[in-house]
């Protein structure tokens, strides 16, 4: 995990590290354990507390004198990508990428994708619900909009798919915290596209103040070479 200081909003998106922070994870089967500071400051690290599908599992944080609490649940089952395939988008030539997964019927589902174009992160947050699609084959495209599937591609040239990228997606199922946070982070910043910054905080899964989410999670990816359209 990564952690660091906040800043006024009128200061530059520079946020200090903080080292010397006692982390501790533990889940409800009574597994515990501390993590340690890697060689890089503000960036800790633990080995031995085991993602397992269904449990639930608490990050607690001292740092500066106070303590900080968040909890997230490892979505089960778990969620295979089993494909990925790209298409034109409904208006303009835009290419889109279509993760394929199989939705687990019965169960509120949340997804979170991060995409990659020639190994550079694109910035744009998008996510999928389940809410009208519950049980059923996927057929949203990463940025196509709408309730559910929120987020969009950035409109950057850096950004925009085009034939013979090379392009990974990266598939996270997310608890209903994690996805309220990225959800309203996401919002703030559709409202806000020209700050790094917003005058707002998104919703977060921690207690005591501070910003950020916590969240246990499986991580899928799969990878294409965009074809001819």
């Amino acid at each position: 995990m990564k952690l660091s200081q906040s800043v006024d909003f009128t200061q530059t998106n520079i946020f200090p590290a903080v080292s010397g922070a006692v982390i501790t994870l533990s889940d409800d089967a009574g597994h515990s354990e501390t993590l340690s500071e890697t060689s890089v400051a503000g960036q800790y690290q633990g080995r031995t507390v085991l993602g397992q599908p269904g449990r639930r599992y608490t990050l607690r944080v001292q740092a500066g004198g106070q303590s900080y609490v968040a909890a997230s649940t490892l979505p089960a089952p778990v969620v295979p990508l089993t494909g990925l395939h790209a298409q034109k988008s409904n208006s303009g030539n835009n290419i889109q990428l279509v993760p394929e997964y199989q939705d687990p019927a019965g169960v509120p589902n949340f997804y979170l994708f991060r995409q990659y174009r020639n190994g550079l992160l694109n910035p744009a947050i998008f996510l999928q619900d389940d809410e009208f699609t519950d049980g059923k084959a996927n057929i949203r495209a990463l940025g196509g909009g709408g309730r559910g599937n929120s987020g969009g591609g950035s409109g950057t040239d850096v950004n925009k798919l085009a034939t013979g990228d090379s392009v990974r997606v990266e598939m996270q199922n997310i608890d209903s915290t994690a996805y309220g946070y990225f959800r309203t982070l996401n919002l703030l910043l559709q409202n806000n596209p020209l700050l790094s910054t917003t005058p707002a905080n998104p919703r977060t899964n921690f207690s005591g103040g501070a910003q950020g989410y916590f969240s246990a999670h499986s991580r899928r990816q799969r990878t294409l070479i965009v074809p001819t359209l």
